[in-house]
């Protein structure tokens, strides 16, 4: 492995321990790097047997049992991308910065941007944005195709973002991340009317199967020890306002699993308004609103760096208030009254 050109670091997570390093890194890149295109295990192995492939930056075979937390790392160019950053223009994107210092920044997510390069597409992304405009931050973070990025919104997801501006603030935010002492509220609007006013939903979340995208709450598994690929995750909510025929709700993510929002919302039959994945196809055509775009946005996120305590706010997006001004309200119920 050449020292000179960017490494990309991966650590092995604990679904993938005692499984071969061959199939956990092919696993690993088609689940965490979206930017690069899918790759096969026949292709790992070859580049695992070349010692372009690294476990604790050691050199060993394919068959090789990887552990949960080993380090796993390779160059950056030696699977091929859907692009660069860099190569994809991005003046026009619905961002806005929100607030900068010397070692973050807090962007304003519009929906319908992505996060990073995926799936052969070409389209200017939040990873082309920060490239283009702070090239420095290429070397900020675990990969310089998501420079300083320390979290993620789905694409359609609107609101706040925490970006590094440096190592040490990657670190230390992505440690308070891990950590869960970073508070994230959102806010979405729902179809129907959830049963309490307020409450929690504390169901683990688990990998469709034969899906790589879909993510859904495991039927037979809510506490104690987890099976197969299923995940805590624990979500806190509270309605807003009541309209008719829809709630609009904040929610607290407590755990940080993917798609846990608006898994959880659909679990409990209320699915976000718009969301072409969770919401069943027969809601979607009957629902009169037909959004763009599933209604959910990150609005407030806080958190402590190096002694300091921050807390930020994003507004309603212009799409989402429009929405919202169409509806009529309706009274709220007593706790515990169904719809």
């Amino acid at each position: 492995m050449t020292a000179s050109k960017p490494l990309i670091t991966l650590e092995i997570p604990r679904h993938l321990n005692d499984v071969r390093i061959d199939s956990a890194v092919a696993t690993l890149i088609n689940e965490k790097m979206p930017e690069i295109k899918e790759v096969s295990r026949s292709l790992v192995t070859r580049l695992v047997k070349e010692g372009q492939i690294l476990c604790n930056d050691k050199a060993v075979p394919p068959r090789f049992l990887v552990a949960t937390h080993d380090s796993i790392s390779f160059a950056a160019d030696i699977f091929e991308s859907t692009g660069t950053p860099e190569s994809i223009p991005s003046q026009d994107l619905a961002i806005q910065v929100l607030f900068e210092n010397e070692d973050f920044l807090i962007l304003d997510k519009g929906a319908g941007v992505q996060m990073h390069l995926a799936g052969g597409m070409v389209r200017p992304t939040v990873a082309s944005w920060i490239c283009e405009r702070y090239p420095a931050l290429s070397t900020v973070g675990e990969s310089p195709l998501r420079p300083g990025i320390v979290h993620r919104l789905d694409r359609d997801t609107s609101g706040v973002l925490v970006v590094a501006k440096t190592n040490q603030a990657f670190q230390a935010l992505k440690q308070s991340f891990q950590e869960r002492t970073v508070s994230k509220k959102y806010v979405a609007l729902v179809s129907g009317h959830l049963k309490e006013l307020t409450g929690s939903i504390d169901a683990l979340l688990m990998r469709t199967p034969g899906e790589l995208r879909r993510r859904a709450v495991d039927p037979e598994h809510f506490t104690g020890t987890l099976p197969g690929n299923a995940r805590t995750a624990y979500t806190e909510y509270r309605v807003l306002t009541r309209y008719v025929g829809y709630d609009l709700v904040e929610l607290t993510p407590k755990t940080g699993r993917t798609h846990q929002i608006r898994v959880h919302l659909a679990f409990l039959g209320h699915p976000v308004v718009g969301d072409s994945l969770y919401a069943w196809k027969d809601a979607r055509k009957k629902d009169v609103l037909q959004p763009d775009r599933h209604l959910l946005h990150a609005g407030q996120l806080s958190f402590e760096l190096f002694g300091q305590k921050y807390n930020f706010q994003a507004p309603l997006p212009a799409d989402f208030k429009a929405i919202l001004s169409v509806l009529d309200p309706a009274p709220f119920q007593e706790e515990g009254v169904g719809h």
